[in-house]
């Protein structure tokens, strides 16, 4: 049993080929997200998607199938902060047929440390499943961290009166407007705001300055900028990327940092509030990742 934060694919594998040698394991089974391609040199190794794991014809053939002699791997499925999901219901399911388990995730929160139990729990037979995060059972888990240290450069962009008019103007409604609904639609629709005047100061060249972060990565590609990627592609071959806009959910950008291996990022910021509220709610996200690395390095 292991947790094992930070790896890339290729140390990956040679945990698993490791682990296999040493305990006499026959067969693999690989637990992950389609997104997260996770090739395996072992010989007899299968792998199962996220979506797949509740689907009845997989979780009752896994649940008779795994043994004594079955390695799980659970491969970067930290996705949702609900401690009691179906999917992690179903993957303790698995890792209760085995005594041969590893686990691999990227960063060990999507938000707070919190989430970092529910790795805990795969590791631990659910045994401290009701309990908040308290570092003293973590003892009970080998955990090995590769820590990730996330830094975020600011590249101003210059707004006019224009759209500094426009912006004040749609807030106004959107506050007018927003009753019962949630109250992040407002930050969400005004963010987008600032995107034609993020648009001109790419094709002016202002970002070319930095000539490594040329690419860019953005909620959508609405501006069909050539080398701009949105945080819903299933990889990132040109790292590293300049972020246009953050995203607003932090398990997408959580995905974007897997997939990439980027820890160092240029944002670019304009001269609204919104834009300096996502600097800022993304600043404190990289400081609990931080403190929450450092409880998890013993």
């Amino acid at each position: 049993m292991m947790i094992y934060l930070g790896l890339d694919n290729q140390e990956k594998d040679r945990r698993i080929a490791d682990y296999c040698a040493a305990h006499g394991v026959e067969k693999v089974v690989i637990l992950s997200p389609a997104k997260f391609t996770l090739s395996c040199s072992f010989a007899n190794s299968e792998v199962v998607e996220w979506a797949e794991i509740i689907e009845y014809k997989f979780f009752y053939r896994l649940i008779q199938e795994i043994n004594s002699k079955t390695l799980v791997v659970v491969n970067e499925c930290l996705r949702t902060q609900n401690r009691y999901d179906l999917t992690y219901n179903c993957i303790r399911h698995f890792l209760n047929q085995t005594s041969h388990q590893l686990i691999f995730q990227h960063l060990p929160i999507i938000d707070s440390i919190e989430d970092f139990m529910i790795l805990f729990d795969f590791d631990t037979r659910s045994r401290w499943k009701r309990e908040k995060f308290n570092a003293k059972p973590l003892g009970e888990s080998r955990i090995e961290v590769a820590p990730v240290a996330v830094v975020f450069n600011t590249i101003p962009v210059e707004i006019d009166a224009k759209l500094k008019d426009a912006y004040r103007k749609e807030k106004e409604r959107l506050l007018a407007h927003i009753g019962l609904k949630d109250p992040h639609t407002i930050p969400r629709n005004l963010y987008l705001m600032s995107g034609k005047a993020k648009l001109k100061h790419v094709e002016s060249g202002g970002a070319g300055l930095f000539a490594e972060r040329r690419h860019y990565v953005g909620r959508n590609n609405r501006f069909k900028i050539e080398t701009l990627q949105t945080y819903k592609e299933p990889s990132y071959p040109d790292a590293p990327y300049m972020v246009f806009e953050f995203c607003h959910n932090f398990i997408d950008f959580v995905d974007f940092m897997a997939l990439s291996r980027q820890s160092s990022f240029d944002v670019m910021v304009a001269d609204l509030k919104v834009d300096q509220w996502y600097l800022a709610r993304y600043r404190e996200w990289a400081e609990r990742l931080r403190n929450a690395t450092a409880s998890l390095q013993r």
